[in-house]
């Protein structure tokens, strides 16, 4: 096959997926190009009670964006080490809204290190930046675009055939595109230690207590918000495959914040998620799950929010080089911890999130997927409820 140049970035991908699409071998060494394009009938996630024209400067509140991607992936052993690199940038292109455009380099690297057989664990560090349509931008017609940045060091020691000590330390952080967003930016350190115990079977439960001291990042001196804070969490884990077919993951935490200079912002509680796969036939497979959320919510009326989420995800695949995924979720969401002399806000929030996805692998370093989403919130405080429509074509090599 003869491969001649068809067109300037970022439609080199197109170029790339052309040449490269037969390759059907992939080495420690992968890498990756890709191209998508999607339409968005509500961008900003605006309310239909909002005056469009006087936020956007249009009516119109759809826009078509196209995402290229360029890549590369690493996955090397070397005795007892093993060592992982994930690289890639990716350009987003609105059609109508060109200031939202931006290029993302994403990375996620990691030294699966083994000192014996005995002692061994991770150090890892990655960084991820999408945007977040979620997240409540006091300014409404704004997009939030998150920047996560997390470097991990853990270690583990079988003490004997079972039992195993477990620690290690953390540097995270979360920044916000966005000066005035609900979810204040984050950064924290901490460290973490504990137990995990094996079963014969390969089940395991693990204890983990994990203290961390972080800060509110750019944040000015004022009455109204905390500057920095304490984490302290115990948290219980479970990994538990009763049949070849079946496996189950679980936590369950404590988690606590208390501000060091503002108790009126603490809060505490319960979190947790339970995530079940189930392959109930060689073409057939059924995911879902349930989690228990908790977090920080930095407005006056309300210092953090509570609620809880569930999950389905069946899967079908009528033929070796297809896939049919649909996946539903739907979550409650309630906030509180209003500061003194301000009113509770009692905000409820109700989200409906469903998607259909069909993939096609006409060759082993070739995917194809087309997609539809519905995304729909509903709130009991005005302004804060949205719907968008999501239909997209992908298309992504790996050689």
């Amino acid at each position: 096959m003869t491969c001649r140049k068809l067109a300037p970035f970022p439609l080199a991908a197109v170029w790339l997926l052309s040449c490269l699409a037969h390759a059907d071998q992939l080495d420690t060494l992968q890498f990756q190009a890709g191209q998508s394009v999607e339409h968005d009938s509500n961008v900003f996630r605006l309310s239909d009670s909002a005056n469009a024209q006087a936020l956007i400067g249009s009516s119109d509140r759809s826009d078509t964006v196209a995402v290229t991607h360029l890549g590369l992936k690493l996955n090397k052993p070397y005795g007892l080490q093993r060592f992982e690199l994930d690289v890639n940038a990716q350009d987003h292109h609105y059609q109508r809204f060109s200031n939202l455009d931006f290029t993302a380099f994403n990375y996620a690297a990691a030294w699966r290190w083994s000192f014996t057989p005995r002692l061994h664990g991770n150090l890892t560090s990655d960084r991820r930046e999408y945007v977040d349509t979620t997240a409540d931008v006091q300014n409404f017609g704004q997009v939030s675009r998150r920047t996560t940045r997390s470097t991990v060091f853990d270690a583990e020691y079988e003490i004997d055939g079972a039992w195993r000590l477990v620690g290690g330390v953390f540097d995270r952080s979360s920044t916000s595109s966005q000066a005035s967003t609900f979810e204040a930016d984050t950064k924290i350190s901490g460290a973490e230690a504990g137990v995990r115990y094996v079963f014969p079977s390969n089940t395991s439960m693990a204890y983990r207590f994990r203290n961390g001291n972080g800060e509110y990042p750019g944040r000015l001196p004022s009455p109204l918000f905390a500057r920095s804070f304490t984490d302290r969490e115990h948290e219980f884990r479970l990994d538990w495959a009763p049949t070849g077919k079946t496996a189950i993951r679980g936590k369950l935490s404590h988690f606590e914040r208390s501000h060091d200079d503002f108790a009126a912002r603490d809060f505490s509680g319960f979190t947790g998620q339970v995530d079940a796969t189930w392959t109930i036939t060689p073409k057939t497979s059924l995911a879902g799950g349930a989690a228990r959320e908790l977090g920080s919510y930095q407005a006056v009326t309300a210092s953090h929010y509570e609620g809880y989420r569930l999950f389905v995800a069946p899967t079908w695949k009528p033929s070796e080089k297809t896939a049919l995924r649909a996946n539903y979720s739907h979550g409650v969401r309630t906030y509180s911890g209003a500061l003194p002399g301000f009113v509770e806000s009692n905000r409820r929030d109700t989200t409906r999130l469903a998607s259909l996805a069909f993939d096609w692998l006409p060759w082993r370093a070739l995917k194809l997927t087309a997609s539809l989403e519905r995304d729909r919130r509903t709130s009991t405080e005005p302004g804060f409820d949205y719907r968008s429509n999501r239909i997209g074509l992908s298309a992504q090599a790996s050689f």
